[in-house]
């Protein structure tokens, strides 16, 4: 008897070794790098400006000579490292970012102040994007001056905070990036379809992500699956969206399911604002929706990460004493 305690007891404490290398894993630095670095915003430039339109872009992202001192320039070279793809010298880099520190009672905040001039990538679309990489409060402004899609803005934002110490991940930077490319997608090849709306895609995106870290990393393929078309159906997306495009997000949700953000104890906390936020701005959008919808009841809850490894240790330890 006392053996099998000592061996329980071996088998708990493996089980709270691992919980906690978990836990510990999960954690991130951007919020905090953003919290104790940014004393003043932090400007980042795309390459292409000439030096009229950097003048022009920094006056539109607010930008004061007398006290803003953190200006940078996001080269082709740095964008080819922070994205993982070939140096080429002839991409073109016009759309900056704004990145300023906020308190912690505030909500992440995302404003375009050229919006005829960012063709593919909507606010809401960067905070959803912003939030998968691990920020929480902080107020993001883009801008450029120039028509372009504004993808490359993402890539500012990663160069930011590298530069300011924070250890952004590849896994996070593709997986925001990841996002942030099938949202702008399919809101591009469904802009003006009946049934669909950017809006909803949008809190639909932020349910499928609290589904998926509420059940755990053990989630299948078929798990995610069944996740995102409860969910978008629950919007009324199901008809106006592609088969294709259903599997763009199905792949990004299975993704984000191994990922070590979902574990972060505040990375549902900004899902929740950023609902929040899109629904109160909506108007009558979400009229008759059901926004306590709860994506993860569609999958079977009896066989959670931690109970399977439980069970593991159980078993394994019952090998030794009959």
């Amino acid at each position: 008897m006392r053996i099998k305690k000592i061996f329980l007891s071996l088998g708990l404490a493996f089980l709270l070794c691992l919980t906690a290398a978990k836990v510990q894993a999960a954690d991130s630095d951007i919020q905090k790098v953003i919290d104790e670095t940014y004393v003043q915003p932090d400007y980042v430039l795309g390459y292409s400006l000439s030096s009229d339109q950097r003048d022009q872009t920094l006056a539109l992202l607010g930008y004061d000579s007398a006290t803003d001192t953190e200006v940078k320039t996001l080269t082709t070279s740095a964008y080819a490292k922070i994205m993982n793809v070939a140096d080429d010298s002839s991409l073109q880099l016009y759309s900056s970012v704004k990145i300023q520190k906020l308190g912690s009672s505030e909500t992440l905040s995302v404003r375009i102040v050229t919006p005829e001039n960012i063709t593919k990538v909507t606010e809401d679309m960067y905070r959803n994007a912003a939030v998968t990489l691990g920020i929480e409060h902080a107020e993001i402004t883009v801008a450029a001056p120039i028509a372009v899609t504004g993808e490359s803005a993402l890539a500012g934002i990663y160069y930011s905070l590298e530069e300011n110490g924070a250890d952004v991940s590849d896994e996070s930077k593709e997986l925001a990036q990841e996002e942030l490319n099938a949202l702008s997608d399919i809101n591009a090849e469904n802009e003006g379809k009946d049934g669909y709306d950017a809006d909803k895609l949008n809190v639909a995106l932020a349910d499928i992500k609290t589904a998926v870290a509420d059940s755990g990393s053990d989630l299948t393929k078929d798990d995610v699956r069944k996740i995102v078309e409860d969910t978008l159906d629950n919007y009324g997306l199901t008809s106006s969206m592609t088969n294709e495009q259903i599997t763009l997000i199905v792949n990004f949700a299975f993704n984000l399911s191994n990922a070590k953000i979902i574990n972060n104890s505040s990375f549902k906390a900004a899902l929740n604002s950023l609902k929040d936020s899109i629904v109160n701005n909506a108007g009558s959008t979400f009229d008759n929706i059901n926004l306590n919808f709860d994506a993860s009841s569609a999958i079977e809850s009896g066989k959670g990460f931690f109970a399977n490894i439980w069970q593991q240790i159980v078993n394994f330890f019952q090998q030794f004493i009959g």
